[in-house]
């Protein structure tokens, strides 16, 4: 048996991993444990919870996290590079803090730009989320305004990132995204997340694959 923490951003994160991504990760008999950080840690306090997961220091017991790149702040290897590419910028952070916390029980992940970059992928599934009928005019004003863009690479501007085009099309988002959200990623599911979004499916593949070997 592998028991994993995932150190949560927030109650979206927190919420997604235990509706959907550890009910997968069950079936690989991995058994997981969300922590809600309340917020985009700071590096003093993801260290102290890292230490914290792995106090015992058993080969099966492993920590993960899911902090979105946006607003992400004054992490190592953050500092944007001109003409990087978000992905980039993204596995040189978690190198940095596999440099920086150098557990190999510890398997750092950054999300590409947000977590409501998920709920890009499937645009015609978020009205599951809105039953008074809010969202169904959202579906069309999302497709323009994402066009053929990548989910994970929709910008980080403060304006224009995943949620805030959301929250445009539909106002009450903002409100309920911490519950909708994974509502709605659910609905998704994890095998078109997988196709669309890469640097997800490399994370939960990466986790998939601590799972005990028959």
């Amino acid at each position: 048996m592998v028991t994993l923490t995932i150190l949560c951003e927030g109650a979206t994160e927190r919420n997604f991993v235990t509706k959907t991504l550890s009910q997968h990760l069950r079936r690989a008999n991995i058994f997981v444990k969300p922590i809600d950080l309340g917020g985009t840690p700071t590096v003093a306090a993801l260290h102290d919870q890292i230490n914290s997961a792995l106090r015992s220091r058993r080969d099966h017991e492993y920590v993960s996290m899911m902090v979105d790149l946006y607003r992400l702040g004054r992490f190592p290897g953050n500092k944007p590079v001109a003409g990087e590419s978000a992905r980039s910028r993204v596995k040189r952070i978690e190198r940095s803090l596999s440099t920086k916390f150098p557990n190999p029980n510890f398997i750092p992940y950054i999300q590409l730009h947000e977590f409501e970059a998920l709920v890009l992928v499937d645009v015609e599934r978020i009205p599951i989320a809105f039953p008074d009928g809010e969202a169904d005019r959202a579906i069309i004003k999302l497709k323009a305004d994402i066009g053929e863009s990548e989910p994970e690479l929709v910008d980080d501007h403060p304006n224009t990132s995943p949620s805030q085009r959301i929250i445009a099309a539909i106002p009450s988002h903002k409100q309920v995204k911490w519950s909708a959200g994974p509502e709605i990623v659910d609905e998704i599911g994890l095998p078109r997340l997988r196709q669309a979004c890469p640097n997800f499916n490399a994370w939960v593949t990466r986790i998939e694959n601590l799972g005990p070997r028959s």
